[in-house]
This record gives C-alpha cells, structure tokens and sequence, in this order.
C-alpha cells in the first residue's frame, strides 16, 4: 500500500505539477518526471479533475488537502483479499474496528468496518463516487452507531480509494470529522478482463475462492462498463487456533474470564449453609438423578471458546455498471446500478442462560428453578441458576447483508467556458437480515422447569444432565431481526472560474443538496418483550430525518507560492435545526523541494438515528465484571438498559492540521534520489458535546454515587444483597477529548536499470495525545501510540515482486494489568505476467505466522478490532485480459 501523505507532488513549476497530476490518476502512483525535457515545453491540454477534498475542477493534484491514494495496484500489493483488511492496515487507522471475525454475539456480525484516527467507527464519511454510501442497516458497536460496511463495496470495481485525513464537514457535511473515504468506482475500461483466486490457511481449513470480470466498451458517444465478482472462505472455530482457544488468563497474571454458565448448572443462593457454606453447588458429571450427596461447591468457569466460532464462513456477491451518453456537445447523461450480496454464518457457544437475569414466574419476576421439578435436589426454589445450554445446540448468525445503489444524473458545459455542472439524483439502500439459530425462550424455559406435557407425556427440563429431546426441541427458538437503512439524494453543484489572479483565475463551486435518510429496526417479539434468554433485547426502531444543505467553495491562487481555499456548508436538519461549518485552508510552496500545507475548520456529527429513535435497548458488558457488594462472586458480564435521547445535538468538533512535504533532490534530474520525498503531518481536534453514557464499569466502580442505577434482583435467604439483574443507562451529550497525532512518510522511486525498477515507502503514525474528559487515553485500550507499514517492490519485465509489512505498537490493555505487545506482520508476494496476457500471482500473509499479542482484558485473550489475527494465509491468483 502507497500511503500518500500528499499524493506526493512533483515541485518544479505548475504544469509540471499538473502532468504528474495526470500520471498519478491514471497510474495509481506518483509518476516519475518526464526525461523529454521538452514536455515542459509544450502546450498541453488537460481534462480537470475534482480531487476528495475540494469541489473545485483542477489540474493540480495538490490542493490544500491532505490525501492518501490506494489504487486497485496498491491494494493488490498488500496481499489482503478484502478492502476491509487493507483498510484497517493503513497507520491512521486507530482504535476498535467492527470486524465479522468472531462477531457471533456482537450487534453487527459479519460488518466490516474501520476507525480512522480511533475517534469512532461513525465518525468518519464514506463516499462512492463522490456521493454518500448507505450506511449498514443494523447499527454497530454499542448497538447504537450508524458505521459502514466495507462489504458492500463492489471489490471488482474498485479503481481507488482516497482518504482524506482532514475534517471536513465545511464541503461534506456531517459525519466527515475524523475525515473523508471516498471509494472511486471504475468509469472507463476497455476489453475484457477476469480474475481467479484461491487460498487457504496451513493448519486449519478456511478455504477461500474467488473470481471477477469486468468487461467494457466505448465509441465517440457514449461508454458502458460493468463489474461481476463472487468470493467465499471457509470458517475457523476458536478451539482450531491456539492463542484464542481458552478464556482462562490467569496462567498469564489476567483472569479467569470463563463463564459462570456451564453445560451442568449451578445453583446459587442456597439456604442450606451446613452443606453449602457459600450457598453454591453444581453435581461433577451429567446426571438424570441429582443427590445432594453427589453435589459439590466447587463450580468451574466454561471455556466457552471450544464451541464458538472465530473466523465466519462469507459469501460475497454482487455487480456494478456504469454506462454515459453524450446527449449533445456540452451535456452528458450518466447512470450507474450496483448490488451487493454478502452473507455471514458465524457459531457462537450455547444460550448461557442465568435465571436471575431472564423473565419468568420467580418472586421477583425471573425465571425460577421450583422445588417440584423431580431434578431440583435442593427442597427449595432456586432464583438463581446458571446453565449453559449445550443440548440446544450452537448458537448461530446467519447475517445476509443485501445493498443497491442507483444513480441517475447530468452533467456539461455552459457556454463552452471552463464553467461546468453536475445535477444527480441517487437511491441507495443497506437491508440485513440476521436470523439467529438455536436461542431458547425465557418463558419456554420457566415452563419447561414447571413440567409441560408432549405427546402426553409429563417432561421436565432437567439442566444437570441429558434431557429428553422433546423438552430441547419444546425450548429451542429462532430469532430473526430485519434492518434497514436508505438514503435519497438529489444534489446539484455549479463550478467554474471567477476571475484572474497573479498566479491564476480564482475558482469556485456551489450547490445545494436535498437529502433523507430513514432507519428502520424490525425485531422479533422476544427481543421486544425480554424473552430471548440468554441475549440483550430491545424495542424496534424507526426513525428518519430530512437535510437540506448549501455550500460553497473558494480557490485563491493568490501567489505561484501560495492557494487559499475557503469554504462554507450550511445544513438545516428535520430534527435538531441548524448548524453552518466554516473552513479555511492554505498551500504554500516557497522553493520547488519543499511544500508546506494547513487548515482550521469545523466539523460535527448529527447524531446517529438509532441515538434519536431507539425506545429500549439491552446490551451486556463487553468484559466481565466484578460486584463490588458480592466479593465472593465470580467476575461477570452485566446487563445494560438503555435507550434513545430525542433531545441529543450534535457531537462538535475544531480541526487544525498542518503539513510538511520536501523533496529535497528534485531538482537533480540525474540524481539516484531525484524522486526520495519526505512527509509530516500534524492533526489537533478539539471535541466537545461528544454522546456518552455511564457505563456498568462507571457505575459499579462509584455505587455512592450512582447505585440507583442498580437493578438487584431479591437477596436470596441468609444474604443481605442480591445479585445484579442489570443497570441502567442513558445517551446524553456529556463528553470532550482532546486529540493530536503526527504522521510521517518517506518515499523512494530508484531510476530504472539493468536491475529493473525498485520503490520504497515507510508510513509511520503516532498518537501524540489523546485526552478524554480531562484522563491521558494515549497507550491505553485500544489506543496504540505507534502504527506503521512499509512496502518494498520490485519489477523487471515480466517479473515483479512485493513485501508490505504492518506494525500495530503496543497498549495497556483494559484492566491495567499489562502491555497489549506489539504486533508485525509481513506480506510477500511474486508475480509473472510474461504468459499469453495473463498474470499469475503468489503471495502469504503473515508468512511468519505469528499469533496476535495476548490481551488479558478480552475475554477471548486476543482484541481482533486492532490487532489482526490471521494465521499464516496463502493465496494464487490468475488474471487474463482478452
């Protein structure tokens, strides 16, 4: 992967900039300086671009943006089969990401998405073209963020993907605060060209196929190009890799993070204090007929990664076309359709049912274990059991992720100036369906516990050993939830130029949008009504908002040294008003070697709908947790109770940046280093108004203050507490952070020779700072100070070679406990294109093989949202043009 700080512009004079503008579009690269000295002569004529960042039509790439540029070439290089794994490599990508790996049990299974700068999964703006994505129906992360699936991108279609590193709500609007992804599909190709891949881990099977096509065609008036690719991979359950097979850290100085749910209940809370001091006793092996002389106090945790599921089984399908037509000299008419199709399955361990926490003819509302069942032992109800549900089988997410888009619009000329137009309307829809396989009913259970008579016989659910399969079959459900998100757009935007400056004409763009988003949030009625045991819940959601916006952009040319750009959006929002975001923005170039770069502007996040609109939401702590009333009880996952805030406003965030990029031997036209170039940036936001709520931690760690939040069910006999049936929380806008980092790039093209052609580049991030709500977060969970990667590639002919190597740096883990390690992963790759038009390509990711670094916070020892855990993966892939 090329990390272009800055598209790494050529520095010797303004149409030397603009050839290498060019080259760099349609090769993927910053392109080497024209040898014919005469080219810089010559008047040439090119067609002006809009670059991510800018609205304004140029020839120069370099705007006062700063932007990286990963071109279909680039992404290959990495050795990753997805654009998700290739994005979350890129150094600025900080902080937990949505990932389908080990999904099973999370709000989102089978998404991929990614956290630039680490300031959120919805805090940064994906485009396609230019214009808005659909966001992935189900929302993310803590059940309520609207993130974007990079799944839903047609793969085969790509031709490049920018990031700007650079708020920008100024010309964006909302979402755009950590900065801008635009995905560029491809709009021109001829012929017809294909793809077959195929690869697979060593030691386990996860088997992974693929192909794609892509066929175009062209004449004087109109062009027509469409994409077709299809990829599947096999899974890998958590017990086949050995740095994620057991939940137990203590052998490392961490925790025992097995669950307290276990394929033989236990029982708390019992009254017989003679032979059960601790109130506690499980039986040693399955029986259908318990004693209490055959019960013990010694209960295990359940190791819970035997049975679960690590990497899923996917499926992606889809296709994309795009076809223009001249209707006259001056206006064009295009279009484009897309569809995605990606489906996820992913285990989870069994339904680990807690009786304290499900709904169900106790004294207190829970689910009770009576005396009168014949396998309750203990000659007492029992309020608090715990069972692991293993005769019900696997639990299991079947996600199918299904995504159109459509766009229809106009563009042209007016009156043959430089003045252009564009006017598009665009429909675009993210619809998941998640059916979950093998959940049990709370009041299936309760009934199962009390008797319930099949094919006329009594049964009772016996939860310390086998039970008849009628009683399994009787409590065993489905549980399917639909979403959906869908956007309407019609936008249009006017550009041109305005009048001369000394170092050219000063440019402009402006235009109106008109958009509606709507979210909608089917559950099934078990999720409504709290009855899915062993699961969180909630009410569905339906929410929409309507925006309109106006903005405008200025391009002064002021100085051959020095462009300003000024801009300006305003946006009126159905549901909390108004809000205008300035920006302004400068590029100074004082010698040819040496190019310096900045902005201040404003940026802010509407608050995502399922904040708004979201009645009542359950979720459980994302670590276990300890009671601090109950020593005695084993660390837990506690249950969070939380909903929707209408009165939330926007999140508000003030971005400085300021760039450095030299190449200091660019003058040197004979110069081995002619084309060595240095980067660095520096970033600062300052965030205020950010959505937080208390979480179970927060209010567990300060019960003087906030034990009000704690829902207990009853204290059973002989106990003054009882256990946590959950807490209770709420979204409000209570939150500010602070935040720096600088990046830093160096890249080095060699001249071609006898030996072929080398490239190097290193790209290097690190978190200066990160404060929030007045506590130093830098180093901490999830947050590594240090992230980088490098590329080494070589061609000579028909031959050509490539290592990309990653380095996540090291962070303290959630518990304080100790460092999360460093991680590196190497990428080689080799490739021979010297056989009838096609090119065969073998690579391995991670060729080392290293396991991820041991995290003790996670329950699974490893955190896959910032560290990748992929064994070693290799991969043969096939090209042909036609």
């Amino acid at each position: 992967m090329k990390n272009f700080l800055f598209l790494l512009p050529t520095l010797s004079g303004r149409k030397g900039r603009a050839l290498l503008g060019a080259a760099t579009l349609a090769a993927g690269f910053p392109a080497a300086y024209a040898q014919n000295e005469s080219a810089e002569e010559a008047d040439i004529v090119l067609e002006q671009f809009t670059v991510t960042g800018s609205r304004i039509k140029r020839i120069d790439t370099e705007t006062p943006a700063p932007v990286i540029r990963l071109s279909t070439a680039d992404f290959e290089s990495t050795g990753f089969s997805t654009l998700g794994d290739a994005v979350r490599a890129m150094p600025i990508m900080n902080g937990t990401s949505l990932t389908s790996v080990d999904a099973g049990t999370s709000f989102t299974p089978g998404v991929s998405s990614f956290n630039l700068r680490g300031l959120g999964n919805n805090n940064t703006l994906v485009l396609i073209n230019g214009r808005r994505a659909a966001p992935y129906g189900s929302a993310g992360f803590n059940g309520f963020q609207t993130v974007f699936d990079l799944n839903s991108i047609p793969v085969a279609a790509i031709d490049s993907l920018e990031v700007l590193k650079d708020g920008a709500s100024a010309i964006y609007g909302s979402d755009a605060v950590a900065g801008v992804v635009n995905i560029n599909l491809k709009k021109d190709f001829e012929g017809l060209s294909t793809e077959v891949s195929i690869g697979n881990t060593l030691d386990t099977d996860s088997f992974e196929k693929g192909a794609f096509l892509i066929f175009g065609t062209s004449n004087e008036k109109s062009s027509i190009i469409t994409t077709l690719d299809y990829k599947e991979r096999n899974s890998i359950y958590a017990r086949d890799l050995d740095y994620v097979a057991f939940s137990d850290g203590s052998p490392y100085g961490g925790f025992d993070q097995g669950s307290s749910r276990t394929p033989i209940a236990n029982v708390r809370g019992l009254n017989d204090r003679v032979r059960f001091p601790a109130g506690r006793a499980t039986f040693p092996a399955p029986t259908s007929n318990p004693t209490l002389a055959s019960a013990v106090t010694d209960i295990p945790t359940y190791n819970f990664q035997e049975a679960s599921g690590f990497f899923p089984d996917t499926r992606t399908t889809g296709f994309y076309t795009r076809a223009t037509y001249a209707l006259s000299d001056t206006i064009s008419v295009f279009a484009e359709a897309s569809y995605r199709n990606s489906e996820t399955i992913i285990d989870a361990a069994a339904t680990p049912f807690a009786s304290g926490s499900e709904n169900g003819d106790g004294p207190g509302g829970n689910v009770q274990f009576p005396a009168t069942n014949p396998f309750n032992p203990f000659g007492q109800d029992i309020q608090d059991i715990r069972w692991r549900m293993d005769e019900v089988g696997n639990r299991s997410q079947n996600v199918n992720a299904d995504t159109a888009r459509f766009l229809l619009g106009l563009e042209g000329e007016l009156n043959y100036s430089d003045w252009t137009w564009e006017a598009a309307t665009l429909y675009t829809k993210n619809d998941v369906a998640d059916i979950g396989l093998n959940y049990v009913q709370d009041q299936l259970v309760q009934d199962a516990f009390n008797g319930v008579v099949i094919d006329g016989e009594l049964l009772y659910a016996n939860p310390f050993g086998p039970n008849d399969p009628r009683i399994i079959d009787y409590m065993r459900v489905d549980n399917p939830n639909y979403d959906s998100y869908e956007i309407r757009s019609t936008d249009l935007s006017v550009g041109g130029s305005l009048f001369e400056l000394p170092a050219g004409n000063a440019g402009i763009a402006f235009g109106g949008e008109y958009r509606t988003e709507e979210l909608i949030n089917r559950v099934n009625g078990l999720n409504e009504t709290d009855q899915l045991g062993g699961g969180g819940s909630g009410t569905g959601t339906t929410g929409d908002r309507s925006v309109y916006a106006a903005f405008a952009e200025l391009s002064l040319p002021i100085h051959d040294m020095l462009e300003i750009q000024l801009a300006a959006r305003f946006e009126d929002y159905s549901d909390f008003g108004t809000t205008v975001k300035p920006k302004i923005a400068a590029v100074f170039r004082p010698m040819d070697e040496l190019l310096i770069r900045g902005s201040f502007g404003q940026s802010f996040l509407a608050p995502n709908l399922p904040y708004l609109y979201t009645s009542r939401s359950t979720s459980f702590s994302a670590n276990t947790i300890a009671d601090p009333l109950r020593p005695n009880d084993p660390r837990d996952q506690i249950r969070q109770f939380g909903g929707g805030n209408p009165d939330l406003q926007p999140e508000e965030s003030d971005i400085t940046y300021i760039g450095i990029v030299a190449q200091p031997f660019v003058s040197q036209r004979d110069s081995l280093f002619r084309e060595l170039s240095f980067g660095v940036d520096y970033i600062h936001y300052d965030q205020t108004d950010l959505l937080g709520r208390l979480s179970a931690t927060d209010i567990l760690d300060d019960l003087a203050t906030y034990g009000h939040l704690v829902l207990r069910n009853a204290p059973a006999p002989g106990e003054t507490v009882g256990t946590i049936n959950g807490v209770f929380t709420t979204w409000q806008n209570l939150n500010e952070a602070v935040y720096s980092a600088y990046d830093f790039n160096v890249r080095w093209v060699l001249p071609e020779n006898s030996m072929g052609q080398f490239r190097f580049e290193a790209s290097w991030t690190y978190l200066a700072d990160y404060d929030f709500n007045g506590f130093d977060q830098d180093g901490t969970y999830n947050l590594p100070l240090n992230r980088g990667n490098f590329t080494a590639a070589w061609k000579k002919g028909d031959w050509s070679a490539a290592i990309y190597a990653t380095h996540i740096g090291s962070y303290e883990d959630n518990f304080a406990i100790q460092d999360v390690g460093e991680q590196l992963l190497i990428n080689p790759q080799i490739a021979y294109s010297g056989f009838a038009e096609t090119k065969i390509t073998f690579g391995v990711r991670n060729a080392l093989d290293r396991a991820p670094p041991r995290d003790l916070s996670d329950a699974k020892l490893v955190n896959e949202g910032v560290n990748n855990p992929e064994p070693l993966f290799w991969y043969l892939r096939v090209s042909r043009n036609w």
